[in-house]
Parts: structure tokens; C-alpha cells; sequence
């Protein structure tokens, strides 16, 4: 199975804390604007039947449904998918969250989406090439996988996991692992094997001030890749 268990149990840590804007997930609070705006950036979501691999606790999902489309969440953790469906429900949002890896998820639902988000998980799983044929085994022709990152270099070894993770504590320590981290280049190999052609790369730039996020050229810390199914 294509998931790391040490990886869950760091995140069923702090599951509880998904929906604290000043806890362990700050930044993903932060992020979750940016992310919504890339996005929409690249496609008109209303109406549309999205798939978010490694949903956590909800927090994209939720914007995403706001804004109209159709939102189907996955994730490892049964801790952490209890939590978002404890909060849709207090939200009055119609979000189908399932607790499944995804290559468990193709074996019992053969449905396809208009789109696939697959932000900060492929860092976290065992075989990355399996995580991008799986996506595509759910996209129909055409549909926009959307995905983001850590890229791989001194660079963001230093910012992404010594100094977010031991200085500046912003980052649970443990969240990271540097040998997971995947360049730009690598990860376009993978999505074009495939079937899937990529059409945008944009890095991603913190604001240390206040610790919210803008796109940015810069792609050597994080970044966002927008592709689609051939």
C-alpha cells in the first residue's frame, strides 16, 4: 500500500488542530487563499467534480464547495477525516470525504473527475510514480490535475525543514523528510508518463512578516504545477 504509516501517525498527532488558524497548521491556513486562487486560475470549478488526494482537514475542500463545485476528499488518516467531516457538517457543506489511500479508493470506485488536486502529499508517500498513475486512473480526458510541492536543493532544505521546522517552529518537527522532496523537472517526468501534459509551473513566496503566501517565479522552495489529461 502506497502510504507511509509513520507519516499518519506524525499527522494524527495534531489532527485535532486542523481548523486552529494559530496552531500546528498556520500555514496551511495561510496557503489555503493562494491555493484557491491558483485554481481558479486555471479553471472555471463550479459545476465541476473535483478529487482532493490528502484532504486533511478539510480546509481547500471546504473553499472549494463554497465556491460551487462538487468535492470528493481523500485521506489516509481516519483522525484527520473525521475532523473535516465534523466541520462540514457544523458548516452545512455537502462534502464526501472518504478515509482511503487512493490506489484503495480506484478497487471500490471507478468514477472520474473533472479535476485532481494533489497538494503537499506526494513529499509523503513511498513510491511517488504510483501516487501520479493512480491520478490519472481517476481523471477523465482533458480534466486538470493540479498539483504542489517542495522542491529539492540546499535551498529548501534549509528554509522548508530546518528553519520551518527547529528556528522558527512553524512547521510540526517531523512533518518533512528531505529525501522526499522532488524537483520540478522530476515531478513533470512523472505527470507526462502519465498522460498528462503540463502547462504551468509557479513557485510559491512566504512573507516572513506576516507568514502569508504569493505566487512567485521562484520555484526553488515551493511550488504549484497545473496539468492536464492527454
Amino acid at each position: 500500500m502506497n502510504v507511509d504509516k509513520k507519516e499518519i501517525d506524525n499527522f494524527d498527532i495534531y489532527a485535532h488542530e486542523w481548523w486552529n488558524k494559530r496552531g500546528p497548521y498556520k500555514l496551511i491556513h495561510n496557503l489555503t487563499p493562494l491555493r484557491v486562487e491558483y485554481i481558479q486560475n486555471n479553471i472555471n470549478i463550479k459545476g465541476l467534480n473535483l478529487l482532493d488526494v490528502g484532504c486533511g482537514g478539510g480546509l481547500l475542500a471546504e473553499e472549494l464547495t463554497k465556491r460551487g463545485a462538487k468535492v470528493t476528499g481523500l485521506d489516509a488518516s481516519e483522525k484527520t477525516i473525521g475532523i473535516a467531516k465534523q466541520h462540514a457538517k457544523e458548516n452545512n457543506l455537502d462534502i464526501n470525504y472518504v478515509c482511503s489511500t487512493l490506489e484503495s479508493y480506484i478497487e471500490k470506485d471507478k468514477k472520474k473527475y473533472d479535476g485532481i488536486i494533489c497538494f503537499e502529499l506526494i513529499e509523503h508517500v513511498p513510491d511517488q510514480k504510483k501516487l501520479i498513475l493512480d491520478i490519472s486512473k481517476v481523471a477523465k480526458k482533458k480534466s486538470k490535475l493540479f498539483m504542489s510541492t517542495i522542491n529539492r536543493n540546499i535551498i529548501s532544505f534549509a528554509f522548508a525543514k530546518v528553519i520551518a521546522e527547529y528556528v522558527l517552529k512553524i512547521v510540526p518537527q517531523g512533518t518533512h523528510q528531505y529525501e522526499k522532496f522532488i524537483k520540478p523537472s522530476e515531478l513533470a517526468r512523472l505527470v507526462e508518463l502519465a498522460e498528462f501534459k503540463v502547462e504551468d509551473v509557479s513557485g510559491v513566496k512566504l512573507n516572513p512578516i506576516d507568514y502569508t503566501f504569493a505566487l512567485s517565479s521562484m520555484t526553488k522552495i515551493n511550488y504549484f504545477m497545473t496539468s492536464t489529461k492527454k
